[in-house]
């Protein structure tokens, strides 16, 4: 596992808030500039600072035009002062330099000019993620008390070179049927608490670490559906029930008719312990789970509904002067391995 693989799943979670400025339809449109940027405790900053320029809806232009690659963008903690330069190829795109890592429980400004125009920010990065997984602990399903698995959460380490694993690996099953694929409040896989009253909002990241592995389908499957067995993604969860329909939608396709889903899968949560079910899960394989504190910004950031993008709730932008986020976050994150239910 390697820098890069975290790496894309950071980006990608980044960028669940990139385009999300809605315009109030009873407000005459003003164009801004908009600042998307996250900061996590203990890493170097991973490409997740965006700046661009808003549209307005009649606007004709290709969404590409709309980046901003000549600002001048800075992030200080009060004692040192670190450029993010631009990203060669990537239009918008900012970093600070690799080696320089954030500190938890620091406050950071952001500053951006563009052509003698300011915008800041500010964030405290949280202090500290600690989660563990529930011990002894069962699911009452039909009478029947069904064991919740213990697993450990302290088997992953991180520095420049990548992520390595540092201790056991547990396994758990993905079983289904009633008691476990039904709805929200199946059987979990197992449940990882932390104190609430400590976090504002934690953010939940599962990344399928094995999703793109390639072999023959099952002899009773035909995923891309070309009336012959053969390669496709092996580890993917294929369920063509209506449940399971319902609650997960149709599979995304690419060119050649081969199924998959969404990876990594993101969750938001306020309370705990979380119950990790079925739903959290589209691949078997080693999953890695990363379980985020994210700052005040952030919180307050979701409350204005971006992700539903409800036209009539803007989100809450951090950004004065413009629009966007500028947040901070602190993760805890394990390895799991997640196998087929054996028949």
């Amino acid at each position: 596992m390697n820098f890069k693989t975290y790496k894309k799943l950071i980006v990608i979670s980044g960028l669940i808030f990139i385009g999300c400025d809605i315009q109030d339809v009873d407000s005459p449109y003003i164009e801004r500039i908009t600042v998307f940027a996250n900061i996590q405790a203990n890493l170097p900053m991973l490409d997740t600072l965006f700046v661009s320029r808003t549209a307005s809806i009649d606007e004709k232009i290709d969404s590409e035009q709309l980046w901003i690659s000549n600002a001048i963008v800075k992030i200080s903690d009060g004692k040192q002062i670190e450029t993010a330069f631009p990203v060669t190829g990537r239009p918008g795109r900012y970093l600070t330099r690799k080696d320089y890592f954030y500190r938890p429980g620091t406050k950071y400004n952001l500053t951006v000019e563009i052509d003698g125009e300011t915008l800041t920010a500010e964030t405290t990065t949280p202090e500290k993620m600690v989660i563990e997984s529930v011990k002894d602990d069962v699911y009452k399903c039909k009478g029947e008390s069904i064991p919740i698995p213990n697993i450990n959460t302290n088997n992953v380490s991180f520095s420049e070179n990548g992520i390595s694993p540092t201790g056991r690996i547990d396994t758990v099953s993905y079983r289904s049927g009633e008691c476990f694929t039904a709805s929200f409040a199946s059987y979990p896989f197992f449940q990882i608490d932390f104190n609430v009253e400590e976090y504002s909002t934690v953010r939940i990241l599962n990344l399928a670490l094995e999703a793109d592995k390639l072999g023959i389908e099952p002899e009773d499957m035909d995923y891309n559906s070309n009336g012959i067995r053969d390669s496709s993604f092996v580890n993917l969860i294929y369920d063509t029930t209506r449940v399971y329909k319902i609650w997960k939608g149709e599979y995304y396709r690419d060119k050649n008719n081969n199924p998959y889903r969404q990876n990594p899968w993101v969750w938001t949560v306020e309370t705990a312990p979380v119950n990790m079910s079925w739903l959290f899960f589209n691949y078997y394989g080693l999953q890695l789970i990363i379980f985020q504190a994210t700052d005040n910004n952030y919180y307050q950031y979701l409350k204005g509904d971006p992700l539903n993008q409800n036209i009539y709730s803007l989100p809450n932008s951090n950004i004065e002067g413009g629009y966007g986020l500028f947040s901070s976050t602190y993760a805890s994150y394990f390895l799991v391995y997640l196998k087929p239910e054996e028949k």
